[in-house]
């Protein structure tokens, strides 16, 4: 059963690799120094698969860079994204999931997030899952910037980019020419090591890395079973990437994998027997072609891909002899899409695109190891094809329209238009008004269709499922406050149909996947961002929320406050500050759980010395005691999170 609360080499002297990396190192601070007047002109690309001026996108988009990662330690992706004004996470001590605008539902695997990586897909079609934890197939050291586009996004992305498109984008070989190496060791047995290896010559590029990690993790009580988990929340995990670039061609490879161990004694295990664990692994090879059309001020990309998604979940059986049941998923895909951008006048940007993924292997099995008894084996193919385009027009001085159409087809639910529709108007040279109308759907997904076991601790099948939609609508303002602060204020009205959402049949009392009825949100997000001329900076913002429909308003708090804040201390070292406030959520069969403040903080060098970097960071700083909503499945309530934990990581560039 899925546990579902649920990317020949020639000799360099030495000196000129150490110069490479002082430069990559000092790339890294001056980012944290620039004026906001400058970091507000950045581009990004993945609001209109194009690059624009973020306050020309039609979304209010979030970018954190490889500064930011630097600077507040974040360990995690779900750590980087939940410092996003409007986002907060849950774990489940398996899993991480993301929440967006009050949205997190029972049974939630971030399915309803776009996950990519440089442009390509990750979620894999059998769960639709966003890996967001330590199973994140990345190490957050080749992560240049991570974009964030909110709101709904299949007028160009399709399926899956409901609430949001995440694209993580990595750092090139020029970025981490040399050789580099990371040590890490931190409480609860966490130890850790990376290595990475980048060349360049001309426009030829290679960048090899690695990472392994792994963490003993902690005793946990749990008063439901009266009693304490010992020495089950360990987790391992093991990462490679590879990227080479020629030109205009490229090839990148990844593989991740993630083995956690699981302490809740969930879908009715024994407590406190060791055995239960999931294992997710994640490949991808990728082929890919960008290039500039000059005569037509242009560029056309396309990129073909394979990948291959792996789950294992070891349940311990409720016998004697603590036999497993092992619920196991194999999933093979591929697929390609291409673009064309196209600017044939100034005032008038294009980009037309189609994309096609066939998964011609979706396996999904449930057996007894010892004596093997086989309860489900559900083998299926499905394939999607999307066509899109995306006009930005300028009208007038300081007004653009961007208008999006894309038609997707799914091999279960048919065909189906998204559109988008901004108006971005300059109002002043420090004021942009944004009025952006969206909709956006998600198909359901093999899990949700064709797993059903019928027995004790089992689960429906539901192929009758019908996909989801949402509507939504926001207007937003962004005000330059002089050269180096800026205010955004933004008001949104979502309304979701047909949500797919895990609940107990009433006959057999077994978890089944329904479109449900509707939800609703609205609210308000405001946030101020400064910068300093001794390169302090901070970023703060209040998140105000209210959803209605059902379960949508589980797992849903009403307020949200985010403060980022990072300066200098003395000589190399810097630190970074980060604080957040959930408020309270309501748990499934009532109640809620208690608001909460936490307080993070990395201090940390950058050019210690001429090789060496170092930074401690400790999470949780008051130790606070707080816990997430669990959902079906577990026998708690809610599930207790970590206290304060301290970790040291030193890095090495040569």
């Amino acid at each position: 059963m899925r546990f579902t609360a649920l990317q020949g080499l020639r000799y360099r002297p030495l000196a000129v690799l150490l110069l490479a990396a002082a430069n990559a190192c000092a790339q890294d601070a001056d980012l944290t120094t620039l004026p906001l007047e400058q970091l507000m002109s950045l581009e990004v690309y993945s609001a209109s698969r194009f690059n624009q001026k973020a306050t020309q996108a039609p979304s209010n988009v979030t970018v954190l860079t490889s500064a930011d990662i630097r600077a507040y330690g974040w360990r995690t992706l779900a750590d980087a994204l939940r410092s996003i004004r409007g986002l907060y996470t849950s774990n489940d001590r398996s899993y991480s999931y993301l929440g967006a605008r009050g949205f997190l539902r029972p049974g939630d695997l971030n399915t309803r997030f776009l996950l990519q990586i440089d442009g390509t897909r990750i979620n894999d079609p059998v769960f639709d899952q966003a890996q967001l934890g330590a199973e994140f197939p990345l190490d957050l050291e080749l992560v240049d910037r991570i974009e964030f586009v909110p709101g709904p996004g299949s007028s160009i992305y399709g399926t899956n980019a409901f609430f949001g498109v995440i694209n993580v984008i990595t750092r090139r070989a020029p970025d981490l020419e040399g050789t580099r190496a990371t040590l890490e060791a931190g409480q609860a047995g966490t130890r850790a090591a990376s290595a990475s290896y980048g060349w360049r010559n001309g426009d030829a590029e290679l960048l090899l890395a690695a990472n392994r990690g792994l963490s003993d993790g902690r005793d946990l009580y749990f008063p439901e079973f009266g009693g304490t988990a010992q020495g089950l929340d360990w987790e391992r995990y093991s990462r490679f990437y590879a990227r080479g670039q020629f030109g205009a061609w490229s090839l990148s490879l990844i593989d991740g994998k993630r083995t956690k161990g699981m302490p809740t004694a969930s879908y009715g295990q024994p407590f406190n027997i060791p055995g239960g664990l999931t294992m997710d692994e994640l490949r991808l090879a990728e082929v890919g072609y960008r290039n500039a059309m000059l005569p037509l001020h242009g560029e056309l990309s396309a990129r073909f891909y394979h990948s291959e998604y792996l789950y294992d979940g070891h349940f311990v059986n409720q016998d004697p002899f603590g036999t497993i049941n092992l619920d196991r998923t194999r999933a093979k895909w591929w697929g390609a899409d291409v673009n064309l951008f196209l600017q044939l006048v100034e005032s008038h940007k294009v980009v037309v695109g189609a994309d096609y993924q066939y998964n011609h292997d979706v396996v999904q099995q449930n057996f007894d190891t010892t004596p093997f008894v086989s309860y489900l084996d559900d083998r299926s193919q499905s394939k999607r094809f999307g066509i899109y385009v995306q006009d930005e027009i300028t009208l007038a001085a300081g007004l653009l329209l961007n208008a999006g159409l894309r038609y997707d087809r799914e091999s279960s639910t048919g065909g189906v238009f998204n559109p988008r529709l901004a108006l971005i108007a300059e109002l002043s040279p420090a004021t942009t008004v944004k009025a952006i109308y969206g909709s956006a759907f998600r198909t359901p997904n093999s899990y949700e269709l064709f797993y059903g076991i019928d027995s004790q601790g089992g689960q429906l099948a539901n192929p009758n499922l019908g996909r989801e939609r949402i509507r939504s609508h926001e207007l937003s303002m962004v005000r330059q406050l002089g050269a180096n602060a800026r205010l955004t204020l933004a008001a949104y009205a979502n309304a979701a149909s047909g949500l797919v959402t895990e609940v107990e049949d009433e006959e057999f009392g077994l978890p089944i996947f329904r479109n449900l009825g509707r939800a609703r949100a609205r609210g308000i997000e405001v946030e101020y961002e400064r910068s300093f001329k001794n390169g302090a900076s901070l970023r703060g913002s209040v998140s105000r929320q209210r959803v209605t429909g059902g379960t949508s308003e589980v797992n849903s708090p009403r307020w949200l406050a985010k403060f980022n804040a990072t300066g200098r201390l003395a000589g190399a070292w810097h630190v970074g500050v980060e604080g957040q406030y959930v408020g309270p959520r309501r748990l499934l069969d009532g109640g809620e759980t208690a608001g909460f403040v936490l307080a993070n903080v990395n201090f940390f060098t950058v050019g210690l010395t001429r090789h060496l970097d170092a930074s401690i960071g400790v999470q949780n700083v008051f130790d606070r005691r707080y816990a997430d909503p669990s959902s079906l499945g577990l026998l708690q309530r809610s599930i207790e999170q970590d206290g304060r934990r301290v970790y040291l990581k030193l890095k090495a560039a040569y």
